[in-house]
């Protein structure tokens, strides 16, 4: 692919060859980028010229014998074969060196190397055109480059061709004055290869195809992803090959590109190379003044090295031209080198007053890269604001990295690593609740040594809450504590689980702090709230007095900065109040959401609360093999002694009942009344009413539906809703509008609701049901 588009450079090259076969003085400088194909188009060439009867002679420069006197033309000789030496020819001299290629014991030095080596190639010439090839030219040696400086000024008549390849004009080092007066010498035709435009491109993709012809991709994306570097189009071309049948819509900077990628950067001088690798470092922050900063070196010296890596293609306005060449050169990178950039890259842009996520993102992968803890001394404390401005903007995981890399940098045991603690375990519970159990010891700890306080305090207390430490919380609290984080957190104990500790601190009413945190997840309003308030706020929902406002709003914005768990947390508040609004079909998408985006483990003792709402949801839908698949579910034994158990408890006795088990269900409904008296508490101020379905359990164990009363108490709070409405004459689709449900949920209920009070029309409901809701 990379001879694709060169017929004029090799053209170029053949018409020397004829000029030097009819005496005349030819030479040539073959410039290009890395990548770019000299060397191909020095092996072609020459491949043609063997083939027209010319003796090729080729030498390769290594930066490894540039300090070897005479390399160069040493290995050009060794390919001419023995010298025969003639009766006149001079023999050794004291303190020469040999000259390879001649004959043994033929020693040169200084200006006799010079001829010897022009004496041996005019008589080879003699026989048959010559063309001497010397690839990588920048690293000949002094005495090989005076050498062929001394041939290229006696080149006429000599049938001799002299062709030198080296890197592109734009190379930042500066040449040995023999190496680059031989270069700049007048018989020197300079011949470059530059980077392909789109349309060479265009060609080399028609020449050699990199999939089916049927879908091909775009020129210029190829160029784009390229830069027209040939080595790096045909690497792109290998990788899409690669991918077979699912190949991608654009090209794809696989295993070949990046490995094509370092090779470029490895011909490149040293300084250029580690240009390279500070902008792949610096990456969107990358400037003329950072990189120089970086590399250590004045700003001026910086710019031939961008001019190198422009001409190869690796740069696009002035950064690496996409993640696929910023991934290649990293990867190239020792973790020890990627270690101290990103360190001293992070200094200098906190000393430049950079915001602190992009100061964080070097320390992160300078821990990544293996550096050792703690580092700066000012590292901790700028890694955990940044924490904080990622979690105001949504992003808890990256919260948790920076938290992670300040904590390896913290001594432990201070007040400030004990916040840090905190913050860290939130992070995670916005992501992940499930991984924040090997956070909870320690924050046990903290809290009964007294160094949380504030929301740090309450984060830790709502955390413990979530996971059903209940009896570990209420000992973590019973420590003589002021404050209203104390006095909040002990609120949320006391509500979430009723007379868990008497000598708590006063317990104030969790309502409105419930409201705030359910208003904070509706409309997504950042901080975040304190776990506590989320789980009180998640109970509050199933027994809160305003379900119809509520229904409204939960599902909120639909905002993209919530995190996961706080998703989850509208959703299950969502299908809660649909539950007890009659909206089933709601009600169980909601459920599904919030389980679907956290798993059971996630949930803790709260997975009572979207269970119930499932449970209920499907069992008034008549799907019981649905609301069986929920329960089975497993739960935590902790769930029970929570309010989230009660609410179970209910749904998974309503399902009893309905599956024609009233026993069962009585059960459920007495364990409800047990623990409501155990808590002192009473169905009128919790909602949780369990007479009404109890005294159904009892009727249907007995074989008859309860008279013990008016028969419309039979019915939910829902069914006697919708039982009112249509005694009255409303149609289902009035009824829907009027309590924000479908129709289908109203036939559902009206169905239920004949059943119960063995009518068949409204005109009869008219006879049964009150004018106003029992």
């Amino acid at each position: 692919m990379e001879l694709v588009r060169r017929e004029t450079q090799l053209g170029l090259l053949r018409q020397l060859l004829a000029t030097a076969r009819q005496g005349g003085a030819a030479a040539a400088h073959v410039t290009g980028s890395p990548g770019t194909g000299k060397s191909v188009l020095l092996r072609r060439f020459a491949e043609q010229a063997a083939h027209h009867g010319a003796l090729v002679l080729s030498a390769c420069a290594t930066p490894t014998e540039t300090d070897l006197p005479l390399g160069v033309a040493g290995q050009l000789l060794t390919g001419a074969g023995p010298h025969d030496p003639g009766p006149h020819d001079p023999g050794p001299r004291a303190g020469d060196t040999e000259l390879p290629g001649t004959a043994p014991g033929t020693a040169a030095s200084g200006a006799d190397a010079s001829r010897l080596l022009h004496h041996r190639l005019r008589e080879l010439a003699a026989r048959q055109p010559l063309v001497a090839l010397v690839d990588d030219a920048q690293h000949m040696d002094e005495a090989s480059a005076r050498a062929l400086l001394y041939l290229c000024g006696r080149l006429t008549a000599s049938r001799i061709l002299l062709v030198l390849a080296g890197p592109h004009p734009a190379r930042p080092a500066p040449l040995p004055p023999p190496l680059a007066e031989l270069l700049r010498h007048p018989h020197c035709t300079p011949v470059t290869l530059d980077v392909f435009d789109e349309a060479a491109v265009a060609a080399c993709l028609a020449t050699h195809p990199p999939g089916p012809p049927a879908a091909p991709l775009p020129a210029d994306q190829w160029h784009r992803f390229s830069g027209g570097n040939p080595r790096l189009l045909a690497a792109l071309a290998e990788d899409h090959r690669a991918c077979g049948p699912v190949r991608s819509a654009r090209p794809v900077a696989g295993t070949a590109f990046r490995a094509a990628v370092v090779a470029c950067l490895r011909s490149a001088e040293p300084l250029t190379q580690a240009t390279a690798r500070a902008l792949a470092v610096l990456a969107d922050t990358a400037t003329l003044t950072a990189l120089a900063r970086l590399l250590g070196v004045p700003e001026r010296a910086v710019g031939p090295h961008l001019a190198e890596l422009d001409a190869t293609g690796l740069l696009a306005d002035g950064r690496l031209r996409h993640a696929g060449v910023r991934a290649a050169v990293l990867e190239d990178m020792s973790a020890q080198d990627a270690a101290g950039l990103h360190l001293r890259a992070a200094a200098l842009l906190h000393e430049g007053g950079a915001g602190p996520g992009e100061v964080a993102r070097h320390l992160l992968a300078a821990d990544a890269a293996g550096t050792p803890a703690p580092g700066p001394a000012w590292a901790a404390p700028l890694l955990t604001r940044a924490a904080q401005h990622a979690m105001t903007a949504g992003g808890p995981r990256q919260a948790a990295a920076y938290l992670r890399s300040a904590a390896r940098r913290s001594g432990g045991g201070s007040r400030r690593d004990a916040h840090l603690l905190e913050m860290l375990a939130r992070a995670e519970w916005e992501s992940d609740p499930a991984a924040v159990t090997r956070h909870l010891d320690p924050l046990e700890q903290a809290l009964t040594a007294g160094l949380l306080e504030g929301p740090h305090l309450l984060g830790a207390a709502g955390l413990l809450l979530w996971h059903g430490q209940t009896d570990t919380l209420a000992r973590a609290l019973a420590r003589p504590a002021a404050g209203h984080a104390a006095q909040e957190a002990a609120a949320a104990l006391a509500f979430v689980r009723p007379g868990t500790a008497p000598a708590l601190p006063r317990q104030d009413d969790p309502h409105p702090a419930a409201e705030r945190a359910l208003e904070s997840i509706a409309y997504d309003h950042a901080p975040p709230t304190p776990v506590a308030a989320v789980l009180s706020a998640l109970l509050h929902t199933a027994e809160t007095g305003q379900p119809a406002r509520w229904r409204t709003l939960l599902p909120g914005s639909g905002s993209s900065r919530r995190t996961p768990a706080r998703q989850a947390v509208a959703q299950a508040a969502a299908a809660v109040v649909c539950a007890r609004t009659g909206a089933y079909d709601s009600a169980a998408g909601h459920a599904a959401t919030a389980l679907a985006l956290l798993p059971p483990p996630a949930w803790g003792t709260a997975i009572g609360i979207p269970l119930s709402a499932a449970v209920l949801a499907a069992t008034r839908r008549g799907d019981l093999d649905e609301a069986a698949r929920h329960l089975a579910v497993p739960v935590p034994e902790a769930m029970f002694t929570t309010r989230a158990g009660l609410h179970y408890l209910l749904a998974r006795g309503h399902h009893q009942l309905a599956a024609g088990r009233p026993q069962a269900a009585l059960g459920d409904f007495h364990a409800c009344r047990d623990t409501l008296e155990r808590w002192q508490l009473h169905p009128a101020t919790t909602t949780l009413d369990w007479r009404t379905p109890a005294a159904e359990a009892l009727a249907a164990g007995a074989g008859h539906h309860p008279q013990d009363g008016h028969p419309a108490r039979t019915l939910t709070d829902a069914e006697r809703r919708v039982a009112v409405l249509a005694a009255r004459g409303s149609t289902n689709r009035a009824i829907a509008a009027r309590l924000y449900v479908t129709p289908s949920t109203v036939e559902q209920h009206l169905t239920r609701i004949y059943r119960k009070l063995r009518v068949t029309s409204r005109a009869d409901l008219a006879h049964v049901v009150p004018a106003d809701p029992p």
